[in-house]
């Protein structure tokens, strides 16, 4: 009888031994050694399914396995903005709205899991379709109190060091002097990258045409400000899916492995206008660039794919008015945004506005409220006569409001805000360590299993 209690000791000690030299293998086994970030500004759960329905297929950011939720409230309000979401994904930290990777004071710098890639040897890329200093990229690549400050945050991206950097927002890395600057100083941080070894790129033909050598480091700023939206995008102007494969090509040369952080950012503006169309257009825009990621990570299976958003805009709602049916054809007929329809020829002649309308959007028979709203637009645009709205940070003209309404309540779609929601966001995932973002947790969790699979801590430091 001891000698049968000896034997199962021995066992269950040898079983003991074997699962903690075994266990830690096939975690490190596990890790990623590229992570792909997919960031939908203001898109949640609402924004893929209404895509999905107006485009009668699935998603691929929908394809893939693993499903988690997260909450998205800052320090100082249950509703963030961009700033404080961004830097809570990226540093694992809250902060107030506003501020980029920094405490609410500006006391103290939080390190971004996009600066952890560079200290842990690998290669770093950020890629947007808003201004490449606005709020997101901002969060993953700079330390600022203020989102604002977008001069102090272009010179910080040129101390940074990340190999790829592409998005719109040239205005704020070339000189005072320079036509339709947004700096207020005399220094051009085009030439200063170019002296950094970097290679400066401003068209769409740029990037189609760069040669990819060892050691490419790239800056790509395409528009003054922000990309146009996708519906509006012209031959001059690439497509996040380009600039995806691009920085794929560069990122990938490292052994070490690369973070890649890709925003589609404009999702938010037109959700903040209740645009559906350009919301829709460049939602399906993002998920382009989610194909690209997923046709990588076949062939490099090491990479963690993560489809996420910072927050939700618009309140969007799947069926109005009590009506249990959506048109979501309505949407898919439209070629060019509301905002493309809304400005330009048609301010200089509203006359214009009915056959502009008809043109882009299909529709040929409007309803007597549809025309007496679009001669409204007429009358007051004629006038000089501002619009109120309640969005007074994206406040359209009265066609792209007009135009707006009327494509929504056409399709069913609903819309509770002009602004940022509270909702809940949901993240896909897929890819080595995927499994670990299943569940409901917070914004700040995502970098911290970022991190986790990676084997580190993120620092943080005291400014001087």
């Amino acid at each position: 009888m001891r000698q049968l209690f000896r034997k199962r000791l021995i066992l269950a000690a040898l079983t003991i031994i074997i699962f903690v030299l075994l266990v830690p293998q096939a975690i490190l086994a596990a890790a990623p050694k590229n992570i792909i970030f997919y960031i939908g500004d203001g898109m949640a759960s609402t924004q893929r399914r209404v895509a999905e329905e107006v485009h009668k297929r699935k998603l691929a950011m929908n394809t893939l396995p693993v499903v988690g939720i997260y909450t998205t409230f800052s320090a100082d309000s249950i509703v963030t903005d961009s700033a404080s979401a961004a830097t809570a994904m990226a540093t694992g930290h809250k902060t107030e709205n506003g501020v980029i990777s920094m405490d609410a004071e500006g006391e103290i710098s939080f390190e971004t899991i996009a600066e952890a890639a560079k200290r842990l040897g690998k290669s770093v890329g950020l890629l947007t379709t808003t201004r490449l200093t606005h709020a997101t990229p901002a969060a993953f690549g700079t330390h600022i109190e203020s989102r604002g400050d977008e001069n102090a945050i272009a010179v910080q991206y040129l101390e940074g060091g990340f190999e790829v950097l592409m998005g719109g927002g040239w205005g704020n890395f070339v000189p005072k002097s320079t036509e339709k600057s947004r700096r207020w100083d005399k220094r051009n941080l085009l030439k200063e990258f170019e002296e950094k070894g970097y290679q400066v790129l401003r068209t769409r033909n740029d990037l189609i045409n760069l040669q990819v050598r060892k050691n490419t480091r790239v800056v790509g700023l395409f528009t003054r400000s922000h990309l146009p939206y996708f519906l509006d995008r012209t031959a001059n102007e690439p497509d996040l899916s380009e600039m995806t494969r691009a920085a794929l090509k560069i990122l990938s040369q490292n052994p070490k492995g690369f973070f890649l952080m890709v925003e589609g950012g404009r999702i938010d503006h037109a959700a903040h206008g209740n645009s559906p169309a350009a919301a829709i257009g460049d939602l399906l825009e993002l998920d382009n660039a989610v194909k690209t990621g997923l046709e990588f990570g076949k062939e490099n299976p090491s990479t963690l794919i993560l489809v996420g958003g910072d927050h939700e805009t618009g309140g969007m709602g799947m069926g109005i008015g009590g009506q249990y049916f959506m048109r979501p054809a309505v949407i898919k007929k439209v070629t060019r945004s509301e905002f493309g329809m809304g400005y330009g020829d048609v301010l200089e002649n509203p006359d214009q506005a009915f056959a502009i309308f008809k043109k882009y959007t299909g529709i040929e028979k409007l309803s007597p409220e549809e025309t007496e709203a679009i001669k409204l637009a007429i009358k007051n645009t004629k006038e000089g006569r501002g619009l109120q709205s309640p969005n007074k940070t994206y406040n359209p003209s009265w066609f792209a409001y007009t135009f707006s309404r009327i494509l929504s309540q056409r399709s069913r779609i609903g819309w509770t805000s002009y602004a940022h929601t509270a909702h809940p966001i949901i993240l896909t995932a897929g890819g080595p360590g995927s499994e670990n973002f299943m569940g409901f947790y917070d914004n700040t969790d995502l970098c911290k299993k970022m991190a986790s699979l990676w084997g580190i801590t993120l620092k943080s430091w005291k400014v001087e």
